[in-house]
């Protein structure tokens, strides 16, 4: 397949030693960018929200410990029928100390302690596509910088081979004014042509310096001089999938699918906790009287408790609807963020057909006011067309160089933004 290049007009200094390019950047950028680390962070904090919801299951086993002071005397251990016969002593004390370990499960939960553990999970998955989603937006971003630099870089190269071709003119007409051959006003008119040239020169150096900027500041990369150029293929084939089905497959779409399986399982959750909640209990310890000598006690103890919530005055059917209506705000964002998205779509592929258009449009016309201002260069040398005529056919022909390098760049810019749609960018 033949290839239509962007034309390049940098001629590129043979002490030039290195260029940043936009492979550096967007390494950078994805190293160093805090939305990235943040997004990171967040993944890792529900991953430890997960692996807690998973050790709940299992309990836990605490260290316990007390000191209380009685104003009457407490006995050390609990005064059961072997303890009231005559021949049994009750140690008593008003300073009781006490130490031990408690152990306490959870049997059955009505399975809400379940459902929370795949509520983290799909937790754990939305925050990872979001991740992945933030990569695609950076690496867009960063691109787009990348193309606008490259544009107005050209663009500055084009607009001072304009200048000096307008410097070689002034100097032509200088010597034909001290001929007597050409009039002192077309001084004047190429003077002030050049001046205007060197006003947009200083512009475009002033935006590029600020994209510039921008892109050190996004990418954390300090020091950005050249840009190196890229190839841009005007024939490139794009392979658009808007069909339902190739929708649901992008993260964006799979991440509504699991907001609204997470109401459905916070749904889930609720009904459970109304449902008996059965726990275990376990102690072991030793009870110490310590007023006048060291007295100890040892106990311990097994039981099962149960809590069924038979009455909560409508909480529960409060927090029910509300999950219910999470899941339903979930579902009509889905297709909120559907038809957002073929919108899109659409406008990418517009656009990246105009700027094709244009770009087509603009190098058949460029070539033709090429011609043209030969042909107007030779007939003001021969003395048979003003300098106005030169000078139009020169600024048209610059003007329409210029938009053949925006165009180009509009070109592989909304490639990039499709690519970004669809997240492809960082395979690419």
């Amino acid at each position: 397949m033949q290839r239509a290049k962007v034309p390049i007009f940098i001629l590129l200094s043979t002490t030039l030693l290195s260029a940043t390019t936009i492979s550096e950047l967007i390494d950078n950028g994805l190293a160093n960018s805090s939305i990235i680390q943040k997004n990171r962070l967040q993944t890792e904090l529900i991953e430890a929200k997960k692996e807690e919801s998973r050790a709940s299951r299992f309990g836990e086993f605490d260290m316990v410990g007390s000191y209380t002071h009685y104003n009457l005397p407490r006995t050390l251990a609990p005064i059961v029928p072997s303890a009231l016969s005559p021949n049994s002593s009750v140690e008593t004390t008003q300073d009781l100390f006490t130490t031990g370990v408690q152990y306490s499960v959870p049997l059955f939960t009505g399975g809400a302690l379940q459902e929370q553990i795949q509520i983290d999970q799909l937790s754990k998955s939305m925050s990872q596509k979001k991740a992945r989603l933030s990569r695609e937006e950076l690496i867009y971003n960063i691109r787009s910088l990348y193309l606008s630099g490259l544009s107005l870089q050209e663009l500055i190269s084009a607009q001072n081979l304009y200048i000096e071709a307008l410097e070689k003119l002034k100097e032509i007409i200088s010597q034909g004014v001290s001929f007597g051959k050409k009039a002192k006003i077309d001084i004047i008119k190429t003077d002030s042509s050049l001046q205007e040239a060197k006003g947009r020169l200083a512009q475009m150096q002033s935006s590029l310096k600020m994209i510039k900027s921008t892109l050190s500041a996004t990418t954390h990369t300090p020091n950005i001089d050249y840009l190196e150029s890229i190839e841009v293929d005007m024939n490139g084939e794009r392979t658009i999938l808007v069909d339902r089905d190739s929708l649901n497959g992008l993260d964006r779409f799979e991440l509504q699918d699991l907001e609204i399986e997470k109401g459905s399982r916070v749904i889930s959750k609720v009904k459970a906790s109304k449902k008996p909640q059965v726990a275990l209990n376990g102690y072991w310890g030793d009870n110490y009287d310590i007023d006048g000598s060291l007295n100890r006690e040892n106990l311990w103890q097994i039981g099962v408790n149960l809590k069924w919530n038979i009455f909560d005055f409508g909480k529960s059917l409060a927090k029910i609807q509300q999950a219910k209506i999470a899941k339903l705000q979930a579902i009509v964002q889905k297709e909120v963020t559907t038809e957002g998205f073929k919108k899109l779509l659409a406008q990418a592929t517009n656009k990246i057909e105009s700027a094709l258009a244009d770009y087509q449009t603009d190098l058949s016309k460029l070539e033709l006011l090429q011609e043209s201002q030969q042909i107007e260069e030779a007939r003001y040398s021969a003395g048979v067309a003003t300098l106005n005529d030169l000078l139009l056919a020169k600024s048209k022909t610059q003007l329409t160089k210029s938009k053949l390098i925006e165009s180009g760049y509009a070109y592989q810019n909304g490639v990039y933004y499709l690519d970004y749609l669809l997240e492809r960018g960082e395979e690419r």
